[in-house]
């Protein structure tokens, strides 16, 4: 009786790594065009931001008064919305590769 639980313990421990396995793997085509678009996006926001945000308080002396906070976040908010719209379009353009690729054939 203890060799039965035990070989049936042992199946379902076999049954669990495997899944466990491929739920983990990054291997696939899919799995690495996420992180890089991840991480290419993440790189654009930071040096659009930047580039934005710098033109902007450059022109903080044309500007007077309380409108210097408007116009910094101003900058911020612009950068922010450019780049998640630069990430929804590579998000775009790789989901009809990958559609391309290796969607239905006829």
């Amino acid at each position: 009786m203890w060799e039965r639980i035990r070989r049936e313990l042992l199946v379902e421990y076999y049954w669990w790594k495997r899944q466990k396995l491929n739920k983990r793997r990054l291997d696939s085509p899919i799995g690495l065009l996420g992180i890089l678009l991840i991480t290419v996006g993440i790189i654009l926001m930071v040096i659009i931001g930047q580039g934005i945000g710098a033109l902007f308080r450059n022109m903080i002396p044309f500007v007077s008064g309380t409108q210097v906070a408007g116009t910094y976040w101003s900058s911020v908010f612009l950068a922010l919305k450019i780049s998640l719209l630069l990430i929804v379009m590579m998000i775009g353009f790789a989901g009809i590769i990958i559609y391309k690729l290796f969607g239905r054939k006829k």
